[in-house]
């Protein structure tokens, strides 16, 4: 439970940027550590799931590759245990599944699709979807989302293998943080989406053309289908005015992928 409310606290933190939710989150995260420590310390089947909880929710905040590399191997040990224990709660069944997609596309070659062309190609269509945005929506919190992703790409076309290793990674790093950005207070308000979605849409198609060296092993490194969550993100927003020629544009963009 610890680990769920963590993540819920980091959530509200990175749509609010309240600091009482930051410091929630911090306590939570701390608790769930103490949570697995203990299940870990007796693993049965009646606290595999929660050792499995825990670890999903660690594994979604830590942002250290390292400390991360360890959680997902104790994810890996963790099913390995219930597998000999018997142990198969439908939670289980589900995360075994998902680990198991994971590790194939570990093994399964990505594509290279890092392009410095074609990341200042999205740059130039996201400088046109601001135009549109801050005409008809102006005191939007996704226009200024938007502005910040526009000069996020715009750094990462600057890094180059001679970069030091410090600044790709804030780089990086930020643009992870992006990757985690939920819409809650619109979906809340059951506000249309299809302008959210088209940043999402830009944040993925960055991602993918943003040079490889880093990037992609850093963004991916859970072997999560970027293509596939970007193909299914266009596919759920409106083709509305008056950006419908813009989502026609990204989609040509993208077509070689």
């Amino acid at each position: 439970m610890n680990g769920v409310l963590a993540l819920s606290a980091y959530h509200i933190a990175s749509v609010t940027h309240c600091q009482h939710a930051r410091r929630k989150e911090y306590q939570y995260q701390m608790l769930a550590i103490q949570d697995l420590g203990r299940c870990l310390s007796n693993l049965g089947p009646e606290n595999a799931d929660g050792a499995l909880v825990a670890s999903m929710a660690l594994l979604w905040l830590c942002e250290d590759m390292s400390s991360r590399g360890q959680i997902a191997a104790g994810i890996s040990a963790i099913l390995q245990t219930c597998q000999g224990l018997g142990h198969q709660s439908a939670f289980c069944r589900m995360i075994t599944q998902a680990w198991r997609q994971t590790a194939h596309l570990h093994t399964t070659p990505k594509p290279e699709c890092g392009d410095t062309n074609g990341l200042q190609h999205i740059i130039a269509e996201m400088r046109k979807f601001e135009e549109i945005l801050e005409e008809h929506e102006p005191d939007d919190d996704t226009w200024r989302q938007l502005r910040l992703l526009i000069a996020l790409a715009e750094d990462l076309i600057k890094v180059e293998p001679s970069t030091p290793a410090d600044k790709q990674f804030e780089r990086f790093r930020l643009l992870r943080y992006y990757k985690l950005w939920l819409p809650l207070n619109d979906l809340l308000t059951d506000k249309d989406l299809s302008s959210i979605l088209m940043v999402n849409a830009y944040l993925h198609a960055v991602v993918l053309y943003t040079p490889p060296q880093t990037s992609q092993a850093y963004m991916i490194d859970l072997g999560v289908n970027l293509p596939s969550l970007l193909n299914e993100t266009l596919r759920q927003i409106r083709p509305v005015e008056p950006y419908v020629r813009l989502l026609d544009e990204l989609k040509v963009i993208l077509s070689p992928m």
